[in-house]
């Protein structure tokens, strides 16, 4: 099973993150019985993931792309431990936990903007790519700039 925190540390582990983005679930987003269906949490930590990237910029050194640190999700694990509902108040939080070559490991939560409830949390795997066939090593600018974001050095 998947965890990200020691028990007893949840609302230390989420106020760590120095990211997030505002989330409204959809009605469409909602199962038959009114929670956010399971097949939607993937979206919510992509949107997450690129508004981070967005937040950070390209670094000066990056090859140019479509997109800032473009990359693509390889590997993703969500354990969803309360329900969320149609049109309620939730943010999205996102941070880079590990950083390889040209990989970078991400974890993320979800919780309910007023309390801080963690509802779902996430570790995705992510490949920097220039093309669909060829993982991209990170540039020294872009993890100069990841690395000044969280605050801290990333291996």
């Amino acid at each position: 099973m998947l965890e990200l925190y020691a028990p007893g540390s949840e609302a230390d582990w989420l106020r760590s993150f120095r990211f997030a983005v505002e989330l409204r679930p959809r009605f469409g987003e909602t199962d038959a019985l009114g929670h956010v269906s399971n097949t939607v949490y993937t979206a919510y930590w992509e949107l997450a993931r690129l508004r981070y990237f967005e937040a950070i910029g390209e670094a000066d050194d990056a090859p140019k792309r479509l997109l800032a640190f473009n990359h693509m999700a390889v590997e993703i694990a969500t354990r969803m431990m309360r329900p969320c509902f149609y049109d309620e108040e939730l943010l999205v939080h996102a941070r880079v936990s590990a950083l390889g070559r040209s990989s970078a490991t991400f974890e993320h939560a979800l919780s309910a903007a007023g309390s801080g409830e963690i509802r779902a949390i996430a570790r995705i795997a992510v490949v920097s790519s220039a093309d669909d066939e060829h993982a991209t090593p990170w540039t020294a600018g872009q993890r100069t700039k990841l690395e000044a974001f969280e605050g801290r050095t990333l291996s």
